[in-house]
């Protein structure tokens, strides 16, 4: 590197540069002695213009202790004049900018950065420092634009691909930093921050197959590390094949783990996996760790508080949860595990409280009326938090091809944001649930299609989904008189006229659950059952239309065992007003064993279920159930 003096330098020799060197070092070790090293500054710029090769005293005899000492403001000072007199050094600048970073100084920081890559343009590493201090600064959108600027350099130089890479994931550009990582080889990466962040880059842009061929060429080329399993356990977890997310995705986490055994976001994932893979007892230790090395990472105590409970630590589970409502008091998932948990720990009068808070806190959100409140939810529709993915699946299931995205989209947010406001009316406004019953439309075939199932005696079991505006249903047999009982997840404590139909999954086991599913057949009343949900986090998937959902096989079980008939059930939307199909699903055989018979029964509801999402957009709902687990498409294929 050539060291370009400033103009006022006047350049000396023999003795004269002996003594200038030795003056210059005077100066230094008087600004290193004094009390405000800042204030004696003044005289180093003169002294280090006369002194052949001063820079290097400076860097060497100043700077460098002002750092490991960690006095930033004097090392930062020292840079200055260096600067000063040196210009063109682009070493003294990139260590300024770094240490200006720092410092928080972000305008001063990145201003040096830009100038010490304006002196070497072509210089990969000097662009990186730009990138990085921008990110580090908040200035994500201008990294990004750095990043596309100069993207070139990080093509030619894999090994300092990094930065580039994190600025595209961390703007939303995720097929940009896609880009960079698909041109890497794996076989020969420059180091392990480039592999694991190539790994994230592919995930976050949907290629999943490449993302996980990738990570895994790149551990047995020797660049394991804690970031690199971390994002290939995801990829895994994204692919979600039962393999996936019971064993590969849990062995990556582990091997990140043994490399970084406090690594709170690893620690977390693990014990996330463990509890969806039902593996509760296993997942207590790592979430609790989690918890002691960042006490207020809310995520890991909420996943903590569900292994707590599934282990049948309920009292603990419920003190879990307190703290999280103590800690973000308006946040209602909180509230409303916290009620579940605490019913089931038989601290009733606590639930009792807790859930008059909780109604009272939504009824403070809703207008007065009915009409008011469907008022305000239409001109919200664009607010309506539908992850993109299911907008799309749901897109590739509809009957009616002629009909516009936007239109259909707009159509599909309207229909899920009214069946939560009708959730939210029937709770919290029960004195006026009749200003809800507008919506319903004729009864009557609802009555003439149960009359003569119930007439035997026996009850029916009804299959539902997560489709359409569910809360509707229970009303519905609520005024027609119909003996019903209702799976949901509202916890038992809740005071709503409705709630004695309800059988609570939220504070009651699996056990309890089932008995009572089999008292309320017993007793001659349908029994309804949304087979695509489930509060159990371990709970069975199958493949529909391409993607893995949550299935219960307990309904058609149920009605074998007690050779009761069984109902499809879904609620639409009709002409503004809320209608009803109902279909009778398969009967049993004689002699049909119990698999048997699940499978056709299965195969049925499906077909059904299939018929009504290809129906209008206002009837798929959009959340829960079938929804939960909707991935987008593997976009490998675009590498």
């Amino acid at each position: 590197m050539v060291d370009t003096p400033g103009e006022s330098r006047r350049p000396v020799a023999g003795t004269d540069a002996q003594d200038a060197t030795a003056r210059l070092r005077e100066i230094i070790a008087e600004i290193r002695g004094a009390a405000d090293p800042e204030g004696g500054m003044a005289a180093l710029e003169p002294a280090l213009r006369q002194a052949k090769d001063g820079w290097r005293d400076v860097r060497r005899l100043l700077v460098s202790p002002f750092v490991r000492e960690g006095r930033l403001g004097p090392a930062i000072a020292g840079l200055g004049v260096l600067i000063a007199v040196y210009p063109s050094r682009v070493d003294d600048r990139r260590l300024l900018a770094s240490l200006l970073g720092r410092m928080g100084q972000w305008d001063r920081a990145i201003a040096e950065s830009d100038a010490a890559a304006g002196i070497e343009p072509g210089a990969a590493a000097l662009h990186a420092v730009r990138i990085q201090l921008r990110m580090q600064g908040g200035r994500v959108a201008e990294a990004a634009e750095v990043a596309r600027a100069t993207l070139a350099l990080a093509q030619s130089e894999p090994g300092e691909a990094y930065p580039w890479m994190m600025a595209f994931v961390r703007n939303g550009n995720a097929a940009e930093a896609a880009g960079i990582a698909a041109a890497l080889d794996p076989d020969k990466l420059p180091n392990e921050r480039v592999a694991a962040m190539a790994v994230r880059a592919l995930m976050e842009d949907g290629r999943i197959m490449a993302a996980i061929r990738f990570g895994d060429t790149a551990v047995r080329a020797g660049h394991d590390c804690a970031a690199l399993r971390s994002s290939l356990g995801l990829s895994h977890l994204r692919r979600g094949t039962e393999d996936d997310r019971k064993v590969l995705a849990v062995a990556h986490f582990e091997a990140g783990l043994q490399a970084a055994p406090e690594d709170v976001r690893l620690l977390t994932l693990y014990g996330e996996t463990l509890l969806r893979a039902g593996r509760y007892k296993e997942a207590e230790p790592p979430l609790a760790r989690a918890l002691e090395l960042a006490p207020d990472l809310e995520q890991a105590r909420g996943l903590y508080a569900r292994a707590l409970r599934y282990t049948q630590h309920y009292g603990d589970a419920a003190d879990q949860l307190m703290k999280l409502v103590k800690k973000s008091p308006d946040k209602l998932l909180w509230q409303r595990a916290a009620i579940g948990a605490l019913s089931q720990a038989g601290r009733k009068e606590e639930a009792e409280a807790l859930f008059a808070r909780y109604v009272a806190t939504r009824g403070d959100r809703l207008p007065d009326t009915f009409r008011e409140a469907m008022a305000r939810m239409e001109e919200n529709l664009d607010t309506a938090p539908i992850p993109q993915a299911r907008l799309d699946w749901a897109w590739s299931l509809r009957g009616d091809t002629s009909i516009h995205r936007a239109t259909w989209e707009r159509r599909a947010r309207w229909g899920h944001m009214v069946d939560h406001l009708l959730f939210d009316w029937l709770e919290c406004r029960e004195e006026r649930a009749e200003e809800a019953m507008q919506l319903l439309g004729e009864l009557d075939t609802g009555e003439r299609f149960f009359a003569p199932l119930l007439a035997a005696g026996r009850g029916v079991v009804v299959a539902t989904a997560h489709v359409g505006p569910m809360y509707a249903g229970l009303l519905a047999l609520e005024l027609l008189g119909i003996p019903s009982r209702w799976l949901a997840t509202a916890p038992s404590i809740a005071q709503s006229g409705y709630a004695a139909a309800l059988i609570s999954t939220a504070d009651q086991t699996e056990a309890q659950v089932a008995k009572a599913c089999m008292r309320a057949i017993h007793s001659g009343y349908v029994l309804c059952l949304a087979i695509d949900g489930a509060a159990n986090p371990a709970a069975p998937r199958t493949t529909f239309e391409g993607q893995s959902v949550t299935y219960s096989s307990f309904a058609s079980h149920l009605a074998h065992r007690l050779g009761v008939p069984s109902v499809f059930y879904a609620p639409r939307w009709e002409s503004g007003r809320v209608a009803y199909t109902l279909e009778m699903l398969p009967a049993a055989n004689p002699g049909e064993d119990a698999q048997a018979y699940s499978l056709r029964w299965q195969k049925a509801y499906f077909e059904r279920l299939r018929e009504h999402l290809a129906s209008q957009p206002e009837n798929l709902r959009l959340s829960g159930g079938i929804w939960r687990h909707v991935a987008s498409a593997d976009r490998s294929a675009q590498e």
